[in-house]
């Protein structure tokens, strides 16, 4: 074959191949995090300080990104969360910027492996969009107590407080839209909720399996945004994995801030 034949066969031969795909399409981006990282969607978090034994202590993080100023919600800019791997010792915290770093004090009672989350909305990002949630790992050395995460209950207490779930011990599903209600009782009688940080409630998620972090939002208990004659509690919940989750309620009743924990179990 002549250089010209050769040269026409692979015009040929090129012309005979399929075209090339078009791009992909980008999609949309997901502001959802769960704390299990340092960095995400452009944003890290550097440990200052973190806590190295027993005790008060002290919480000093540096976030860099896109931006640094961050949308108030709760009435917070951050919240800050500290919790061991055996899901207890959950703490909730709520830092402020001192020399630069997003500070708050801790005080850690037992040894074994802790993670100090961080959750924040930057400026500009869509209303109702989820926050950035990241996260650092720390230590205590020592003798540790370890505790077994607890069988799902319908009910649990706090001082003169009992707090049901309105379900029971009925599993959730998972991959769909549902709602988490409880209530909360004072002497069997409906409680008197106060406002606490924005809300009348707070429910923090956390995966059992991996730890990873989701704030469950509430949902208004009526138009005029009092507090719920009947003590009831309602969370916007949508749980991607099936497994054990730790619920850490939050509730404020007779200027005193409570807290009960829930398993729940979803399939």
């Amino acid at each position: 074959m002549t250089l010209a034949g050769f040269a026409g066969a692979a015009y040929l031969f090129a012309d005979s191949r399929p075209a090339a795909a078009p791009p992909p399409v980008p999609e949309p981006v997901a502001y959802h995090s769960d704390g299990l990282s340092d960095s995400y969607d452009g944003f890290r978090v550097e440990p200052l300080r973190l806590p190295t034994g027993r005790g008060p202590g002290t919480v000093a993080l540096r976030v860099t990104g896109p931006t640094t100023q961050f949308q108030t919600i709760h009435t917070k800019p951050m919240h800050m969360y500290v919790l061991r791997d055996d899901l207890s010792g959950y703490q909730h915290l709520h830092p402020e910027v001192v020399d630069g770093a997003w500070t708050a004090p801790v005080t850690i009672t037992d040894g074994g492996a802790y993670r100090v989350y961080i959750e924040f909305v930057p400026q500009g990002r869509p209303a109702g969009a989820d926050p950035t949630v990241l996260g650092v790992p720390f230590v205590i050395a020592g003798d540790t107590s370890m505790v077994a995460v607890p069988a799902p209950r319908a009910e649990e207490r706090s001082g003169r407080y009992t707090v049901r779930r309105l379900d029971g011990t009925a599993d959730l599903a998972s991959g769909t839209q549902t709602a988490l209600r409880f209530q909360v009782l004072r002497d069997g009688r409906p409680a008197a909720l106060e406002p606490y940080l924005g809300a009348y409630a707070h429910l923090s998620n956390f995966e059992v399996r991996t730890q990873g972090l989701k704030h469950l939002h509430p949902i208004p208990a009526n138009a005029t945004g009092d507090a719920p004659a009947d003590g009831v509690l309602a969370f916007h919940a949508a749980f991607a994995e099936r497994g054990d989750k730790r619920l850490f309620l939050q509730f404020r009743a007779s200027g005193t801030v409570h807290q009960v924990a829930f398993t729940v179990f979803t399939r």
